[in-house]
């Protein structure tokens, strides 16, 4: 996975400029940041069916990543944006998880209009703040391909205290876990400074400090584990080696809990128990 490139300036300001065929207000790229529900793909109102989820982009420019759901699977990847070009956006090649829903409609649609995208259009503001609410992503032509509405969630601030409790682990690099004679999971005592688990077959031991300069880097490289044997070791050995690659974390809106390598790239996800 390619890593983000972006520029953006310390001040910027909305300017008038030609995008997405018609003269609108354009917001600084680093406005995009935070969670947007996806509403609306060429032309067409998203209505999830058999209770899937709204399809959801996020944008992180501390990270440098985007993220979210796209109407069944995870997706995440790159983008690339022009502080002297305000309205110009690009997506990197976005990855994703590779689960089956019941209607992979909405997914291959958002996935598909998400290539197009070449600029972005503020198309209502909240006109107390300077903050885009809603947005329209355009291909080169001009021509509006989807539609993003900023998530109200006002969220709390993730710390190391974020990660008390225990997590099952649900994909490991991108792909859903796999079978294992013991389930997975992770436990961490932050007031211990304590990590724990299994990893499918062994169990894992292990110390976390926290980085007073970032409040979510983690180094779970060196995790001490008991030596038997299971006939099947595939999921352990996946387990255990992104889990030497973990370098930052992170708790997604929907409350997954994602890990980080050093470039940015998410390598695990896991759900509280």
């Amino acid at each position: 996975m390619k890593k983000l490139i972006y520029s953006v300036g310390i001040m910027c300001l909305g300017v008038m400029i030609a995008s997405c065929g018609s003269s609108k207000k354009t917001a600084c790229p680093a406005s995009l940041n935070g969670e947007w529900n996806i509403v609306e793909v060429e032309g067409k109102t998203i209505s999830p069916e058999n209770e899937q989820p709204v399809p959801v982009i996020g944008f992180d420019f501390e990270a440098k990543r985007i993220y979210g759901n796209s109407g069944c699977n995870r997706m995440m990847g790159t983008f690339m944006v022009d502080s002297l070009k305000p309205g110009v956006l690009h997506f990197g090649p976005i990855a994703g998880t590779r689960m089956a829903c019941p209607d992979m409609t909405t997914e291959q649609s958002v996935l598909g209009a998400l290539e197009k995208v070449n600029s972005f259009e503020v198309i209502s503001c909240d006109k107390k703040e300077d903050a885009a609410c809603k947005v329209a992503l355009c291909d080169k032509d001009g021509n509006k391909v989807v539609v993003i509405e900023k998530k109200e969630v006002e969220k709390t601030p993730v710390t190391m205290a974020s990660l008390n409790g225990e997590w099952l682990i649900k994909t490991v690099n991108g792909a859903p876990v796999g079978k294992s004679e013991k389930i997975p999971f992770i436990g961490f005592d932050t007031t211990e400074g304590r990590v724990y688990g299994t990893a499918g077959c062994n169990s894992i031991n292990g110390a976390i400090k926290p980085d007073e300069n970032n409040p979510t880097a983690i180094d779970l490289g060196r995790l001490a584990t008991t030596m038997m044997m299971c006939a099947d070791m595939e999921t352990e050995t996946a387990v255990l080696g992104a889990l030497n690659t973990v370098k930052s974390f992170n708790v997604l809106e929907d409350g997954t809990l994602a890990f980080y390598n050093a470039d940015g790239e998410e390598v695990m996800t896991l759900n509280k128990k």
